[in-house]
């Protein structure tokens, strides 16, 4: 029963134009860099909502950074290997950052 209701769920995923959704079942963090899609545990994360996890660790990096304490500063980096983590994978090297 859950095989056809996942076998369901994956059709009609691309019968709604998400075409990779069979190539991201049982497949974990690969990033297709022709569609700008990440296929991370069984999930189909698009481009825009990489752009904006991003972008969202970028700010909070750039807030924390700014704060003097040794906590915040610990955070800071989180988010900053985060995003950079983020700029690694979907960019190449000779372009611009996210």
């Amino acid at each position: 029963m859950a095989n056809e209701r996942e076998d369901l769920i994956h059709s009609l995923a691309k019968s709604m134009g998400v075409g990779d959704a069979q190539k991201a079942r049982g497949t974990s963090g690969k990033y297709n860099a022709e569609t700008g899609t990440m296929y991370c545990n069984g999930h189909i994360i698009s481009r825009t909502t990489i752009e904006q996890a991003s972008a969202y660790f970028n700010s909070q990096y750039r807030r924390l950074a700014e704060i003097d304490d040794e906590n915040v500063k610990q955070m800071a980096s989180i988010y900053e290997v985060a995003k950079e983590a983020i700029n690694m994978i979907v960019t190449p090297s000779d372009s611009t950052e996210l």
